[in-house]
């Protein structure tokens, strides 16, 4: 007899709670972070608030309809949405079309509006390999699955690498391979690609002479600190200056020649400069809620294409923020890459909140958490109670997500 858990009939309120929550707070200093310049570039201090109240008000609207679309549609979704990704990160390399600025490519411009393809190529491509790799679980140490899940990966993080934009790149890297090893990959065949990931990072990072800079910068900022070490002890103070509640909502003062990029990289300095500690725990806690909820909703997702969906978002959100703030607080070396949800940005804010509104969908898809059977345990022959739970043709545990299973499994590996 085929087990039919039934449907949830709502949302996960919490998680909805946390990224309205993040938002409101990404508007405001938003405005805080960029009021001086746009006084000065457009003669409108609320010209950027403008911009991200607009993009926060599209990204809503985008994640409210995902909400209420099945993601088991998305999957004829995933290979359009990736083709068309890879094209757009194409055009943002031919001269003339794609948008410099900062020395980096990484724009298409459609009037005041610009596009970032690589935003989309996250969401793009964590809706592929849920796809994908869902529906070849019994096959997933095989080269058949091997070599064109290295292929698609690495052809995405190239091309992002390419604009140049390697803290976007190592994203795409952590979100695809979290995927797969959730997926049930072998804990011998994860490892040799996580180890080839890190040594071709590395290896990118060194053959570009700012970057290799920004590695040994790292060590020391203080050994150039007009130089390259300026970002990160002006980064540095804005956390200190800050305090224990900060110096007050638009008050703060790095962010008046001393922070490149305040309102978009460096934001996190910003908040805690006027936040402070309080601030900027409340919004470290906000991130560590919204990871504890994708991972309850990946744990309890009905199939393997939910629990792989509910992963990769939740991987790219919380990694994301977290590689941010450690690049802010100098625990990693410098980077550009924006804060989820509060940097100024409209492909990072909306493609972020449609993921969320899938993520939420995929609770609400899922089963009720597992109660406890009410029969008779079993006794094992050293005494103790044992209730093994039903399991299916494969024997896999009945109700277990994949999630579950796979780290179940190396858990077990671990303990051999």
């Amino acid at each position: 007899m085929k087990l039919r858990l039934p449907r949830s009939t709502s949302y996960d309120l919490m998680l909805l709670l946390v990224v309205l929550g993040l938002v409101l707070i990404g508007v405001a200093m938003v405005f805080s972070a960029s009021g001086m310049r746009a006084l000065d570039t457009v003669d409108d201090p609320r010209y950027y608030l403008a911009w991200q109240a607009l993009w926060a008000t599209l990204g809503l609207a985008g994640m409210f309809a995902a909400m209420r679309v099945d993601y088991h549609r998305y999957r004829a979704l995933a290979v359009p949405l990736l083709a068309v990704t890879v094209v757009l990160l194409l055009a943002v390399l031919i001269p003339g079309v794609g948008f410099r600025s900062g020395g980096a490519a990484r724009w298409l411009r459609f009037g005041p509006v610009g596009l970032q393809p690589a935003e989309l190529a996250k969401l793009a491509l964590i809706l592929y390999l849920a796809a994908w790799l869902g529906g070849r679980r019994d096959v997933i140490a095989k080269p058949a699955v091997i070599v064109p899940f290295f292929a698609v990966t690495a052809g995405l993080a190239a091309l992002v690498v390419a604009e140049p934009d390697l803290g976007t790149a190592i994203v795409i890297a952590a979100i695809a391979l979290t995927m797969y090893f959730i997926a049930g990959a072998r804990l011998r065949v994860f490892a040799s690609i996580a180890g080839l990931a890190a040594v071709t990072g590395l290896a990118i990072a060194v053959a570009q002479p700012y970057r290799l800079q920004r590695l040994t910068t790292f060590l020391d900022p203080w050994s150039d600190p007009k130089g390259a070490g300026f970002q990160t002890i002006q980064s540095l103070y804005g956390l200190a200056l800050g305090g224990l509640f900060g110096e007050g909502l638009g008050a703060g003062r790095e962010k008046f020649g001393f922070l490149p990029a305040p309102y978009t990289d460096s934001i996190f300095a910003v908040l805690g400069d006027e936040l402070g500690l309080a601030g900027t725990l409340a919004v470290i806690v906000l991130f560590f809620v919204l990871g504890y909820r994708g991972i309850a909703i990946a744990l309890r997702a009905r199939d393997a294409t939910g629990a792989l969906l509910a992963a990769g978002i939740t991987t790219w959100l919380v990694f994301q923020a977290w590689v941010n703030m450690a690049v802010v607080a100098s625990l990693v070396p410098m980077t550009g890459i924006t804060l989820p949800f509060i940097s100024y940005g409209g492909s990072s804010l909306c493609v972020g909140l449609i993921a969320v509104g899938i993520l939420l969908n995929v609770g609400r898809e899922a089963g009720p958490a597992p109660q406890s059977v009410s029969r008779a345990p079993r006794r094992r022959r050293d005494g103790r109670s044992s209730l093994s739970a039903p399991r299916d043709r494969r024997g896999t545990a009945r109700g277990r997500s994949r999630v579950g299973a796979a780290v179940h499994r190396w858990s077990s590996r671990a303990r051999g």
